[in-house]
């Protein structure tokens, strides 16, 4: 804390750390400060800023959210900021906090407890209040202040999205007050306060719009607004994210009152999600995708990917898709087919993925036009011999693979990453007779590459450390997140999903409808049930990984009947109009060829949950056991990015350890008597995990 002319500047700067977080530690001594103002008489104003180039104040601490045990200490610990802020807010001088970078969360609630808010233009600057995502509302007062500041209309979809904006839209929303260049913030800020002190009211509001007034201001418009968010919520989250609600719940009882006791009802309402199952999983989540982020397969730090050009050999929608991510990133790409017509769907692929991000003003004009220009076509190998990294992403066909391969390895030297897009065949197959075939890896991307987060990274039998820690560097580039799994068929994600898919095929066998089994899942939280997942997929595609698994996995993967027959009958899934379900008109209905009367005793729908959720731990447990992924953290990041496993279950790994190895063990042998002895065999694994009584925890192969 240092004064000059009158005007104070509160530095926040965390030891040790190369951010500020709001810990209970922080809190306390930034209150010690604040005590002390009143009796500076020299004080006039005070700027708050950050020490950190990056960062103003990314949050509270998560540690400390993570480990609250009850309601009572949520509700403790939630005070505990609120008391600290408000001494801010009734300081009777201008207050102004500078925001040099992220201001999230607590950090942001901070801010709106000061009179103004000032940013600099810097993209480092993301403002929000993102608690939702961890399964809580924030609790330091930002649920009662942001409304009054902004309105019911901004502020309510703000809080619920936990939409994280850029300076320049925080400054049209009204979250900040000015936009200063970051060279001059501080001395722009000090000259605002200045004119302030002059008698300059800092802020200029203007009148609310008729319409904002009737919705935000009278009781029956805000019936409509709460109304409409609670419909809103219920739609995307089914009732299984607890926050949202009791957001609007919270900001429908407060929002225009100004007593002490609407901050008492903050709090009541974050104590009861801060201590919840739920918000820990989702924390949990949290740290996972973090970690990630930053995730490196060899400890040897390399100062990047190496990767100036690429090229991607076969087009289409995933060859467009994957020249698009490329070219996002400003790097040139060359996509080779042997076929005209699918170049210009390569091309129509990445420019439709553009458009919609223009639409979405996510880009500007001139960026689309400027990345779609780094991605040149052509039938010939021309241009791709000066690559740093090749992506092979034609048909699933080992034949055809290897020879792409083959000539590939002919055709570029040692330094140049070969990379197969397959989601299940061999690479290490493909590699065979290849020149440096060190250098060859698998990238698989997920269907549709734009939106997927997730990419595998397989390490073939002869695949150097270097080459796939480049690769994973490379994905990160992409903005995707990398995980390392062995060769074997199916990798990770697709050998755990194929047996769910192709269990709750034996379950219509067995007398479910397709809308029934869907339902079950939905209900769990799964985004789409296997069912209307198998007619996304492909039919014909799903039977050939199933198909595939089978052959490698033997009885265990048995494809079901039904599946063969859909495959049989030429049936596509939604691509083709038809598939378990019909596509004509605007609703789908189960297809009445492939409604089956079943046979036997048809299962409770608590056993049919089960055994699909089942199958998948059981399969996993062989992964670990066969070192396909390294940790029980990358089976559960794979299986929320890769396959939308709800993310407040906290992963398929973190939810068997909920219900406990050793109840799984036990209802699979069950299962192997009533069902199938074979598809339910318990792993080694999951068998010593239930006899150990242990759990998967954060089991490390590596």
């Amino acid at each position: 804390m240092s004064v000059q002319g009158g005007i104070g500047e509160l530095r926040f700067d965390q030891p040790s750390s190369e951010v500020n977080i709001l810990t209970s530690e922080n809190l306390t001594a930034f209150a010690r400060l604040i005590d002390e103002m009143p009796a500076n008489r020299s004080l006039e104003a005070l700027l708050i800023t950050s020490a950190k180039p990056k960062i103003f104040i990314a949050g509270a601490d998560i540690k400390e959210i993570e480990g609250i045990l009850s309601s009572a200490e949520a509700f403790s610990k939630a005070e505990e900021g609120k008391i600290v802020l408000k001494k801010l807010e009734r300081l009777s001088i201008p207050t102004v906090c500078v925001i040099n970078g992220a201001c999230l969360g607590g950090g942001y609630e901070l801010a709106l407890s000061c009179r103004y808010r000032i940013a600099s233009f810097s993209p480092n600057v993301k403002i929000g209040l993102p608690e939702v995502n961890l399964g809580i509302l924030p609790g330091f007062g930002g649920s009662i202040r942001l409304p009054r500041l902004l309105g019911l209309l901004k502020a309510l979809p703000l809080i619920l999205a936990g939409r994280i904006v850029s300076a320049e839209e925080a400054l049209k929303i009204g979250m900040v007050d000015r936009l200063f260049p970051e060279k001059s913030l501080l001395e722009d800020s000090t000259r605002f306060v200045q004119s302030v002190l002059a008698g300059d009211p800092g802020r200029r509001r203007s009148r609310k719009p008729f319409m904002t007034r009737l919705l935000e201001d009278t009781l029956a418009g805000g019936a409509v607004v709460f109304g409409r968010a609670r419909k809103d919520v219920l739609s995307k989250t089914k009732g299984h994210y607890p926050a949202p609600l009791k957001i609007i719940e919270l900001v429908s009882k407060t929002y225009g009152k100004r007593s002490d006791r609407v901050y008492q009802a903050e709090s009541r309402a974050f104590a009861e999600l801060g201590a919840s199952p739920i918000s820990k999983n989702l924390i949990k989540v949290f740290y996972l995708a973090e970690k990630y982020k930053k995730f490196r397969w060899n400890e040897q730090s390399l100062p990047g990917d190496g990767v100036h050009k690429c090229g991607v050999i076969g087009a289409g929608v995933m060859g467009g898709g994957v020249a698009q991510a490329i070219s996002s990133r400003d790097v040139p790409v060359r996509v080779k087919d042997i076929n005209d017509k699918a170049l210009g769907g390569a091309l129509k692929e990445a420019m439709d993925i553009y458009k919609g991000a223009l639409k979405r003003k996510k880009i500007k004009r001139h960026e689309l036009e400027n990345r779609m220009a780094l991605i040149s076509v052509g039938l010939t190998n021309a241009g791709l011999q000066n690559c740093d990294l090749i992506i092979e992403a034609v048909i699933e066909d080992l034949g055809i693979k290897r020879k792409v391969f083959k000539e590939l390895s002919e055709l570029t030297g040692p330094e140049t990453i070969l990379a197969s897009n397959t989601s299940s065949l061999s690479v290490s197959r493909m590699a065979e007779g290849c020149r440096y075939p060190e250098r060859i890896v698998g990238l698989h991307f997920f269907n549709p590459v734009n939106r997927m987060p997730l990419v595998e990274v397989i390490r073939a039998e002869k695949s150097s450390s270097m080459a796939v820690e480049r690769t994973v560097l490379f994905s990160r580039r992409l903005g995707k997140t990398p995980i390392v799994v062995a060769d074997r068929p199916g990798f990770l994600v697709n050998r755990l999903l194929l047996p769910y898919m192709n269990e709750a095929a034996y379950l219509l066998e067995e007398g479910y409808s397709s809308s029934e089994i869907d339902a079950i899942v939905e209900a769990f939280g799964m985004p789409m049930g296997p069912v209307e997942l198998v007619d996304q997929v492909g039919i014909d595609v799903g039977y050939k990984v199933a198909h595939i698994l089978e052959q490698a996995f033997g009885e265990r993967m048995k494809v079901a009947g039904i599946l063969k027959t859909a495959s049989d009958k030429k049936l596509l899934g939604k691509k083709g109009g038809i598939g378990f379900y019909s596509y004509n008109g605007k609703r789908k209905r189960p297809n009445p060829v492939l409604i089956l009367s079943g046979r036997g005793r048809k299962p409770s729908a608590t056993d049919a949950l089960k055994r699909m959720l089942y199958v998948m731990i059981n399969e996993a447990a062989r992964c670990l056991d066969e070192k396909v992924a390294d940790s029980a953290q990358s089976v559960d990041i794979g299986m929320i990015m890769g396959t939308g496993f709800p993310p407040f279950r906290g992963g398929l790994l973190r939810y068997a350890d909920s219900i406990g190895p050793a109840a799984i063990l036990k209802d699979l042998e069950r299962f192997q008597k009533e069902a199938d002895p074979k598809r339910f065999e318990p792993s080694e694994f999951l068998r010593r995990l239930g006899q150990s009584n242990a759990g998967f925890g954060d089991r490390s192969t590596r």
